[in-house]
């Protein structure tokens, strides 16, 4: 019977109850790999099974350790984006998690030009999911002695970017979330309710369903798969057109025109 250690050195580690044999050698690689590309898992009365945790890792991360691992020919198993070796490979692996690592994030280049971005006011929280974002994307970075985040110039756009979108999500903080396809199912309605209302500004299914799937697209939260800051663009030409179908001031024009904009737009998402 196979044992998975209680516990771990590794902050990629986390305790697992004991899987079967069977299990784990029938288990299919993650990220590409496939049964027959694995060295092959045998039971073992001797030594415990440890698992590394590594669902925060990117999935390309991911995927150049597993290609490592199968070179190497370290016995080995995936669940889902677990990874279990045996104890009796543990500086293998451990290796190979350091060369990753250091693949996945690149230091700054000392002869390379860098600009700081200041980080006062931002929580540790946000700023350590900033680096995560920046170490998926690969991109050299550092915290100097004041807590200012550190980059190469040619990098700068980019890590504008990133924060931006960040800065985006936290403040939808409070908002709906919206999960599987549910904000498919919204945005397809909004369309279809727009596009209704481009055809005719009296039509009543497209005026209710403008105002109704509008407002609450206003109050929905960015969904995975979507840049925040698109998100948000989107939210206010919603709550735009929704302005506009319930003030006195607009013209029928007016309607048109803001119900068609919104209506391309979202002919692009969907």
């Amino acid at each position: 019977m196979l044992r998975v250690a209680p516990q771990f050195r590794s902050p990629f580690r986390k305790s697992e109850s004991s899987p079967d044999p069977e299990d784990l050698a029938g288990d299919e690689g993650g990220d590409g790999e496939s049964p027959d590309d694995e060295p092959e898992l045998k039971d073992d009365d001797q030594g415990e099974w440890l698992a590394y945790e590594l669902h925060a890792w990117a999935s390309e991360t991911r995927s150049m350790l597993a290609q490592l691992l199968v070179a190497d020919q370290v016995v080995h198993s995936w669940q889902g984006t677990t990874l279990l070796a045996h104890e009796s490979v543990e500086a293998e692996v451990d290796a190979l998690l350091e060369e990753v690592e250091a693949a996945a994030n690149p230091e700054l280049d000392p002869e390379a030009e860098q600009v700081a971005f200041e980080m006062e006011g931002w929580s540790g929280e946000l700023q350590a999911l900033l680096a995560e974002r920046l170490g998926q994307a690969g991109v050299a970075h550092e915290f100097d002695s004041d807590g200012d985040l550190v980059c190469h110039e040619t990098d700068e756009e980019q890590v504008e970017l990133v924060i931006e979108d960040l800065l985006a999500r936290a403040a939808d903080e409070g908002l709906e979330e919206l999960v599987g396809l549910q904000a498919n199912d919204l945005l397809s309605a909004l369309f279809e309710a727009t596009d209704r209302l481009r055809r005719d500004v009296h039509d009543s299914n497209g005026v209710m369903g403008s105002l109704e799937h509008g407002r609450r697209l206003v109050g929905v939260a960015t969904p995975f798969g979507f840049s925040a800051t698109s998100w948000a663009s989107l939210r206010e030409a919603a709550g735009a057109l929704a302005d506009l179908l319930e003030s006195d001031d607009g013209t029928d024009e007016d309607i048109i025109d803001r119900a068609g904009q919104l209506r391309d737009t979202l002919r692009h998402i969907i």
